[in-house]
């Protein structure tokens, strides 16, 4: 075999694994979003605003008051409801490297009553957007005030290889971003007013 021959035999492999690697991946989150969706009907779940992404899909019901988290694993969904009293941090990473973060004063309910729990101080420092270059993943932590308080990734962004981190699409995950720091700070004004 000439060596044109053997790269065209190995492009051809390289391009029907990652074919299939997508269609499982495409079968997946249509799998997940069809799930998610009959949870919505099923539970009159109010939709204000939704995410529905490879990993994760996110409902922001403004009229209960809740976020919904949702996740598909070895084929069961699994969901977590959190209402907004209990968003206490979130974190927009890149890299895992926190870029952007907004907390709410003062310590959560498990620590205040003597267990363990995250500590925002323990969390990474920092970093400074200009200082990072590539980026591979774009995601949000948030923790929950709740009994068990909860730490939750939400992974918005995965690259194979790293990207130019001016030309992600980072869209939604600020987005989110958004919409749980005005949560959380107008959470922290109504424990403040005494409300």
């Amino acid at each position: 075999m000439d060596i044109f021959t053997t790269f065209l035999l190995i492009a051809i492999f390289c391009f029907t694994v990652v074919f299939w690697l997508k269609r499982g991946e495409n079968k997946h989150r249509y799998l997940k979003t069809k799930m998610v969706d009959q949870f919505i009907k099923k539970n009159h779940i109010n939709v204000t605003k939704l995410y529905s992404g490879m990993y994760c899909d996110i409902i922001n019901d403004t009229k209960n008051q809740s976020i919904w988290f949702f996740v598909l694993e070895q084929l069961t969904l699994k969901y977590k409801q959190i209402p907004y009293d209990d968003l206490f941090y979130v974190a927009y990473k890149l890299d895992g490297k926190p870029v952007e973060v907004v907390s709410r004063d003062g310590q959560i309910k498990r620590q205040m009553l003597g267990g363990e729990g995250p500590n925002v101080a323990d969390m990474p420092p920092l970093v400074r957007r200009e200082d990072i270059k590539v980026v591979k993943e774009v995601s949000l932590t948030i923790i929950v005030d709740d009994r068990h308080a909860s730490v939750i990734d939400l992974l918005f962004v995965m690259h194979p290889f790293f990207a130019d981190v001016n030309h992600v699409k980072d869209v939604d995950a600020k987005t989110w971003f958004n919409i749980f720091s005005e949560i959380i700070e107008h959470s922290e004004k109504k424990l403040l007013q005494g409300e």
